[in-house]
Formats: C-alpha cells, structure tokens, sequence
C-alpha cells in the first residue's frame, strides 16, 4: 500500500474520489492523509470497490489509464512505474480478497468450485505414472477408506522397481535429453581423449553391436546417476556432489573405472564408478601413439555437472565460452531462467557497442553479471566437453584466444581475462582445479535449490510447464491467470521448502517424499466440474485430471491392462515407431513433448484401436478363466440372448480397468457399450458370418500372441473386439 499510496491515490486519485470531490458519488471513495488511519481506510474502499462492483477489478485497471470510460481521464500511462506499482498491488490484493470471501483467487480458494478425486483414482493415476502399470486389486482396497497420511504412503510404496526407474530416467532425460547420442556412436567420448575406444573406431563387423550398446550407455549415464540416487533414497543433492558416475560394462569399456560387474555383457548392470583411463591430449589430432599423451590427474567427478554426456548435449563455442552450460545449470537446479530476467533492448546504439558489452554494457551485465561468473566455473572443459584438452593438459581455452593480438592470454591461465572470473554470485571460485565441484556446493547450499527442483520434475507428474507469469495487466484475463500463477507458484514453494527441511521424516532433499507431495495436491487431483465461471475456467484450465500420456507411457499402460505388445517385430510401435508422430522426443530436432492430442496424433490412437483390440480378445480367451486380466467372467459362449448380464458386468469391469470408470451395472456409458457389443454380434449372426479367426478372414494380427483363439463359431471374439476398439479410443484410455 505504501507504494500507491502518496504518489497514486493521494497525488493522482483523492482530489475527485473524496466525499467532496466531483466523483464523491462513485463508489470508490478515498480519504486524505490528514484523515488518522488513512491507508487501510482506502486499502479497505480498493478491497470493497474491488469485490462488489461487477468487473470491479478489470475496471481499477483499465480506468486510470483511460481504457475504460473515466471521467479524470488518463492517470496512469503504460510502462510507467506507477502503473507497475498499481498493477501489482491489485494483484496482491486477490489473495486478500480471497482469504476473506472465498472468491476463487488464491491457492485456498481458486479450486472451492472442483472436487479432488477420491484415494483410488489418486492411487490408479500414481501407479500408472510411477510404476508402469494399474494397481492391484490389494492396493486399491488398501485405500478405500484411506487418511491422507495411509494414501501417501501407498503412493510412495509404488516408488520401486523398473517402473520407477524408467519414470526417473524418462522424466529426467526430458530435460536433459541426452539420449540424443544413444544410436550416434561416439558423440561423447573419441579416441584423443579416451583411449580404450580406439577399437570401436575400427571396421570390424562383429563391434557394430557393441558400439551401440557403448554408445548407448555412455548417453544415458547422467540419467542413471538420478535413478541410483532417488532410488537409493539418498539427498537429492548428491546428483550435483557425487565423486562418481555410473558405468555399466559397456560404458566402462571406455572409461575404464573400479566398478566389478557380475555379468559384465548385462547392458542394465550399473554401477558407481570412476573415470580413470582419460588422457589429455598434448597434440590432438597429429598422431596416434599414445605415448605422447599425458596421463590426467585423478577427473575431478562433480555429480551430472561435468558428466561427458551432459557436457557434449550442451556444448559451447570459442564465443559462447561456456554461458549455455552456465544458462541451463541455473535453470536445471536453481529453477532461474537467466534469458527471462531481462527484456533485450532493441536500442541500436547500445546494440553496437563493441567495449566488450558482456562486461561493461548495462544493456548486457543485467544477465551476463549472473552468467559469466558460473561460466567460468566451468573452465576446465572444452567446447567439445574434454577435461583440459589443450597442449599440456593444463587449460581448455582455444588457440583463437590465446593466439589473439590483444595478448590477453599469459600462461597459467585457466579463463578468459575479458570476462568475470569463476565463481557464484559474489563468491569467487577457490581454485581453478576444482571450481566445478565447488560451484556444485555452493549450488546446493543455495536457498532456490529446492524450487529449481520442483521446477525439474513438475512437468514430469504434472503434465506440463508451470505457468508464465502474466505480464500485460490490460490483458482480458490477466486477474485469472495472475491468480491461477500465484496460486502455483506458492504451492511449488511450499513443496520445495518441505523438499529442504525433510518435512516428511525421510530426510533433506528426499526427492521421493517431493513426488508424493505433487501427487496429493489439488493440481494433480482435482476433477473438472460444470458451471464454471469464465474467470474460473481460466484458473483451472490446465489443472488436475486428463494429462495426455506420453507415448511410452501409454504403451506400458496398454501392456499392463491388456497383456498384448503392440509391435512391429522387434520395434514397439508406440516407443519408436510412432513415437514422434504421437508427440514424443528424440532429444535432438525434437525435444517438447506434446501435450494436447493433434489429427495426426489421433489417427494412431485409431491404429492402435484397430490393430489391436482382435488380438487382445483373442490373447485373453486362450487362458483359463481365473488367468484373464479382459475377461474372466464370460466364455465366447455367453451369448446376449443368454448371458446378458455377464456380459454387462465385464463391460464394468472393462471401464473400470481401461478407463478407470467406476460406472453403476445400469449406467448409461453401460448401455452404449452393452449396445454396441449386441449390435455387432446381431449384424454378424444375420450376416452368415465364418468361425475362422485370422489375418486372411478378417484383420486380426498374431504375430505377438502366443496361443490365439482362432475359432469364433459363436461371434462373440469379434464382438469383444468391437468393445476394445471403441474403448481403446476413448478420451480417458490415452489421458490420466
């Protein structure tokens, strides 16, 4: 208030908007400052001007700036410092208005017009997202009538296993997208700088194999660092601090390491390990023997911050000197996007300033100031991300520089002279031999090292990127989305804070208990309801229910509740060959995930439906009753004319299983399935149709079914069919 209230309302406002003004009968009235308690009596008319005049808080912005009819005119023009101020004290004020009357505008209240789904549907969307598959039918009776601290706990008990893992990696890759090299062999590593890969570079044949599996290793091996330690349920800070990677046998080929492997061709098998066969290279390029290489002192490990994949995804060139690593490991862990702090002035003459901007232009430093110094910190790797690669092993920088006429460069140099020296903030780096291991202290010392964790993973259980905040307040919706952006922001904050202080009882930095946390709250949890005002439309329209599932995700959710691979040989069709078409990423030219179905996309759901649903029915049916995950209460001799509520008890079940539907035996999504079910069987009674199930009579494709039925005197498989296909294609198949 203090910021408004002299030089808005009193200089600007009052002088109409006062009981004796010309607009003392409006229903926004100020007093002096002469008046005793004068700023909470017109914090108090704002707040009630605000709440019950209709459009009251559109129209406190739009009037003084003359956008809306206002008899005093233009007050307040854009970008000028009082509008800021205005704008952002109404802005605060919806939370107040909100505390008090439950309006719709705060973390409290923007969710009063949603209800949460209940302890079983929370528990069905965990599992599926944490580990790979539907609960049990133990697991969900098991919350029933849960507590939220007995739901929590169940919720963090599907937090093991390969599910898990490959939630980790996947969510982790989706930032880091390293897995761009896992096919490009020796995008990581060469020759030079490792030696034990000279013979991957070699011609022979029978090494193709191999070479993939190295490659493939040497890409994931950041990702495998998180997995090891979210699994392992160590501090979370240990992925920035740890004096290691992992290696697998196939990596560790490479690397060399003091890893013991027990199977050492098991390509899953990982390990903590060490890089210890690394050279610096005295004369790259000029000669292969490795004789005139200088063995590395010991690589100083610190955690995925100098891992050779995460260095070589995110190179840097002899201009860039390191500030996209230093722009990315800000966002990645402190959760600060450096290219947001600042609008980029289009000035020309400041533009053309060549006195070495970066450092002494105020156009730049606003960002380079926070940049350049973390930049430094990671002095010691080359463009390429090789450990002081140049001639003695004793620095990284380029000739270019060092050879430039300025002479900027004097030995002993590990950076650039023309630039901020390593360090953080105000600290300067200790020593160059360590400034990367000493930046990872310093980062996880940090106070926003817990958003910038929140921040890594909130796209991977929530679904989607969190809300920008809005910047135009003469936009339409800005009151909404500056709620709904509030309301975020402070629910990340409070995740992050008991992420730091361990709140949950397992310890500080307990990445699991800071994934529990998403999951229970409103933004992963509430289910739309009808009657929504426009306001409240905008505050929920991406929150809670109906995340669109990734490809891989929605291949193992297909797995699981069907027991059917759809694949194409030995390729998975969702995983890899429909992956980029049904939204997902290869790390490299593509790497946003899609978040809302497109025409292209739905034309594979239909694929998959079609493709699909005769060999599941006829994968189910050839096992014994009590085996069947589809069908356990009907054979292919329940008929409609005799069997009729059996068979509407499996279509429950069904859209229990598929769709996660808890549907009364009369409901009306019953009836359209039962309908539709008895509609095919009748048309294909009538129409004479054959026994014979196969790919020649009708598509129904085995290549991945062990022991189909192949036999369908009765009509029913093709029928079941029917009611796969139709469900598989259902908005809450492919969503969650």
């Amino acid at each position: 208030m203090e910021n408004i209230s002299a030089p808005i309302i009193q200089a600007r406002c009052s002088a109409c908007h006062s009981s004796t003004g010309i607009a003392s009968t409006s229903a926004l009235i100020y007093v002096s400052s002469s008046e005793p308690d004068f700023q909470n009596s017109n914090y108090n008319s704002l707040i009630n001007y605000i709440e019950t005049v209709p459009n009251g808080s559109e129209l406190i912005l739009s009037k003084p700036q003359g956008l809306s009819a206002h008899g005093g005119g233009v007050q307040l023009t854009a970008s000028s410092t009082e509008l800021q101020a205005w704008s952002e004290f109404i802005a605060s004020s919806l939370i107040d208005i909100a505390n008090s009357s439950g309006s719709g505008q705060n973390s409290q209240s923007i969710f009063s017009a949603v209800t949460n789904i209940d302890s079983q549907q929370t528990l069905r969307k965990a599992a599926l997202l944490f580990a790979g598959r539907l609960p049990t039918a133990d697991e969900l009776n098991s919350v029933s009538n849960a507590s939220d601290t007995e739901l929590r706990l169940a919720i963090r008990e599907l937090m093991q296993g390969e599910g898990f893992e490959d939630f980790l990696t996947e969510s982790a890759n989706d930032r880091l997208l390293t897995e761009a090299f896992v096919s490009t062999l020796f995008a990581i590593v060469n020759r030079f700088y490792y030696p034990n890969s000279l013979q991957y570079f070699q011609s022979d044949p029978g090494l193709r194999a191999e070479r993939l599996l190295v490659s493939a290793a040497l890409a994931r091996e950041p990702l495998e660092l998180i997995s090891h330690v979210v699994s392992s349920e160590r501090p979370y800070t240990e992925i920035l601090t740890a004096d290691y990677i992992m290696m697998n046998p196939y990596s560790a080929k490479v690397y060399g390491g003091d890893a013991v492997f027990e199977n050492s061709t098991d390509a899953d098998e990982w390990q903590e390990s060490r890089i210890t066969d690394y050279y610096r290279c005295s004369i790259c390029g000029q000669a292969s023997d490795f004789a005139q290489y200088d063995i590395a002192t010991e690589y100083p490990h610190a955690g995925i911050l100098n891992s050779p994949a995460l260095l070589s995804r995110f190179p840097s060139t002899s201009t860039n000197r390191n500030r996209a690593r230093s722009r990315w490991a800000y966002y990645f862990f402190l959760g600060v996007d450096i290219e947001g702090l600042s609008e980029r002035t289009t000035d020309q003459a400041a533009l053309t300033d060549q006195n070495n901007p970066t450092l002494n232009n105020e156009n730049c430093t606003v960002c380079h100031n926070i940049m350049d110094p973390v930049a430094g910190a990671f002095q010691n790797y080359s463009d390429d991300g090789f450990y002081r690669n140049q001639s003695g092993g004793t620095n990284s920088l380029p000739r270019s520089y060092k050879n430039d006429p300025a002479g900027l460069y004097q030995i002993g140099d590990t950076w650039y002279a023309n630039m901020l020296a390593p360090g953080f903030g105000e600290k300067l780096a200790p020593n160059a031999d360590n400034s990367l291991q000493w930046l990872a202290q310093e980062f996880i010392n940090d106070s926003r090292f817990g958003f910038g964790t929140v921040n890594f993973w909130y796209p991977a259980v929530l679904g989607r990127e969190p809300y920008a905040e809005p910047e135009n307040p003469e936009d339409a919706d800005y009151l909404p989305r500056v709620a709904a952006y509030t309301t975020e922001f402070e629910f990340m904050q409070s995740v992050a804070d008991n992420f730091v202080a361990g709140s949950a009882g397992n310890g500080a930095h307990n990445l699991k208990d800071m994934l529990v946390d998403l999951v229970m709250s409103d933004h992963f949890r509430a289910l739309a309801v009808e009657s929504l005002s426009t306001a409240q439309e905008i505050e929920l329209d991406a929150v809670g229910v109906g995340k669109l599932l990734t490809p891989e995700q929605l291949n193992r959710k297909l797995l699981d509740a069907t027991g059917f691979d759809w694949s194409y040989g030995r390729f998975s069709a969702l995983d890899e060959v429909y992956g980029l078409v049904y939204g997902g990423i290869d790390s490299q030219g593509v790497t946003d995930r899609a978040t809302d179905l497109t025409t292209l996309m739905s034309s594979v759901v239909s694929a998959m439906a079609n493709e699909v649903s005769c060999p599941i029915v006829a994968n189910d049916f050839s096992f014994n009753s009590s085996q069947r995950k589809l069908f356990p209460g009907v054979e292919l001799t329940t008929l409609p004319t005799t069997g009729a509520v059996a068979i509407r008890s499996t279509i429950q079940t069904l859209h229990g299983r598929l769709l996660g539907e808890e549907l009364g035996i009369d409901d009306s999504e019953i009836d359209a399935t039962y309908a539709l079910f008895e509609a095919v069987w009748s048309a294909r009674i009538a129409a004479n149709k054959g026994a014979a199930v196969s790919s020649t009579s009708e598509l129904c494709i085995f290549e991945n079914v062990d022991n189909p039925v192949q036999s369908d005197s009765n009509q029913t498989l093709r029928s079941w069919a029917a009611v796969i296909n139709y469900l598989l294609r259902d908005y809450k198949f492919i969503h969650e």
